[in-house]
């Protein structure tokens, strides 16, 4: 009987995550701006959920509070929830 060797667990490491429940306004960039609740924000980041499904690798524009106006990537879609990348000018 041949023996497996475990592998150790990689971890990553995840930013702080501040939980929240607000509303903002996602501009969709197609001119359209879209109702969305903001479920959880960070350095890097954050989560909503929004009045319209929005694609996979779509550039929104966020109005996020205490930080103004971001552009991001959509990076995962489960439903009308999405995670978003907030990307650097």
């Amino acid at each position: 009987m041949a023996h497996l060797a475990l592998e150790q667990p990689v971890y990553r490491h995840r930013a702080e995550r501040w939980e929240l429940d607000c509303d903002i306004v996602i501009d969709d960039g197609c001119g359209r701006e879209l109702a969305a609740r903001l479920g959880n924000l960070s350095e890097r980041g954050f989560m909503c959920e929004c009045e319209e499904r929005l694609p996979l690798n779509t550039i929104v524009i966020a109005d996020l509070p205490d930080r103004g106006k971001v552009r991001a990537e959509i990076r995962w879609v489960f439903g009308w929830r999405f995670g978003a990348m907030i990307l650097e000018d």
